[in-house]
């Protein structure tokens, strides 16, 4: 089902993002404190005069006031692309009743929809069985969004993935910096995503882990035994789930989360986890706000 994007600006339009890293020297619109430009709209710092700078940003009242000649340095204003990189793998529909690619495409539209509210271009971009897939065009504005919601429709599950050598591959094509959420279950073994994300770190990317993970996933039933067939392998398990399996299946888990936050320290990035069950605007305003990356506009 496509993401309505109408209800995404109504809901979210009052949202902006606050994030850090990522910008890059292209001209844009969105402002950046703390970095100076020539030219802009917004001064930001006065350095002393020396000769070759532009005389039109002189300013005069200073010199007035101090007798010293400065000049005005403005707020810099680059274009500062948010890119949402999407797993469409098999393992992302594995369980049907837990709406994983549904639910990771209801949070790319809300992250898109924030973005481009808070001066951001987007490209989205689908990690699919054999490594990078489709992607978009670059939107900067809402319009955009329309394109975007309908190539989100679009997405279906399918094949295997290796996702850290899919983010090395997409590092290596892209080097202008930017900001990337990657929305995935991340169900792999979290040593091989170092690579990719030491490649987008060290590329100068800002990078987020957002995952989807399925009310199945984490919390299995007593009642949940039998045949399980990996969704991208093909192989088939039998498990009975017994209270020692179960125990045992959520210390894996929980050992299994605790190095995916290692990983992303260690290599610069976030790491968020969302459970299908939980709505995506509880997720965005409730999560992602308590860290630091959401806020109200």
């Amino acid at each position: 089902m496509t993401p309505d994007p109408a209800a995404a600006v109504a809901r979210y339009a009052h949202l902006g993002l606050h994030l850090a890293g990522g910008v890059g020297d292209r001209p844009g619109e969105r402002r950046i404190p703390g970095r100076t430009d020539v030219t802009g709209i917004e001064p930001e710092a006065w350095t002393p005069y020396t000769p070759g700078d532009d005389l039109r940003h002189l300013d005069w009242n200073a010199l007035g006031r101090l007798d010293t000649l400065l000049v005005r340095r403005f707020t810099a204003e680059r274009e500062v692309v948010l890119h949402l990189l999407l797993d469409t793998s098999a393992s992302m529909d594995a369980c049907a009743d837990d709406h994983k690619l549904a639910t990771a495409t209801e949070l790319a539209l809300a992250l898109a929809t924030i973005g481009v509210s808070s001066g951001y271009a987007l490209r989205l971009t689908f990690l699919e069985d054999g490594g990078l897939g489709r992607r978009s065009a670059r939107h900067r504005r809402r319009t955009g969004l329309i394109a975007l919601a309908t190539m989100l429709g679009d997405a279906t599950a399918g094949g295997a993935l290796d996702v850290g050598a899919a983010l090395g591959d997409w590092a290596h094509r892209h080097r202008e910096r930017g900001v990337v959420f990657i929305l995935s279950d991340l169900l792999v073994e979290p040593a091989s995503l170092e690579p990719g994300l030491a490649a987008l770190h060290a590329r100068g990317f800002a990078v987020h882990l957002l995952q989807v993970l399925g009310r199945s996933e984490w919390e299995p039933s007593a009642h949940a035994g039998g045949s399980f067939e990996d969704a991208e392998s093909g192989a088939v398990h039998t498990v009975a789930c017994t209270p020692t399996v179960l125990a045992r299946y959520h210390e894996l888990l929980e050992q299994h989360q605790m190095a995916l936050a290692a990983v992303a320290s260690r290599t610069g990035a976030t790491h968020a986890c969302l459970l299908t069950d939980t709505p995506v605007h509880a997720f965005v305003t409730g999560e992602l706000a308590r860290r630091g990356l959401v806020r109200p506009r």
